[in-house]
């Protein structure tokens, strides 16, 4: 199995990766950017042939803060720039696409996530899943699903 990482993006996002045993890991994002490129390059390293996909954002709703969207949009680019500058291929994906693979999840975002976390716990019995990983899981899940089903990306 090729080694794929995924990414939910944000500080309070976090990885989820399979290694070529099939072996599910997860973890939140580590505090600052350089600890973030640490993080990648040591996976980059342990992984070879690794692929990521991450989170497509760069939506901003009206009622966003300018200072935190800005920051957002700083930080999504440094992971970014990161993976670039590490060779490692990267896919988006926009979040309703792996969220619809879940099926019907609560419109609220709190209960969303929630959702999301007790729905990964449950496939992921052997990782301590926290709202940091579960989207990251969410998103490797639909990954994996859509690998399975015989396309070839990530």
């Amino acid at each position: 199995m090729n080694p794929i990482l995924s990414i939910d993006p944000g500080a309070s996002g976090g990885f989820a990766w399979i290694d070529p045993d099939g072996t599910t890991h997860a973890e939140p994002m580590p505090a600052g950017m350089t600890a973030q490129a640490d993080r990648l390059r040591t996976l980059t390293v342990e992984l070879p042939g690794l692929r990521a996909v991450m989170e497509k954002t760069g939506t901003a709703r009206p009622t966003d803060a300018k200072g935190s969207a800005v920051k957002f949009g700083r930080h999504c680019g440094n992971l970014e720039a990161a993976l670039y500058v590490l060779g490692i291929p990267t896919e988006q994906i926009p979040p309703a696409t792996w969220m619809k693979s879940l099926g019907t999840l609560p419109k609220a975002k709190g209960d969303r996530k929630r959702a999301i976390k007790e729905e990964m716990g449950r496939r992921f019995p052997h990782l301590c899943v926290t709202l940091k990983t579960a989207d990251a899981l969410g998103l490797l899940t639909y990954i994996l699903s859509r690998n399975d089903a015989g396309h070839s990306k990530a």
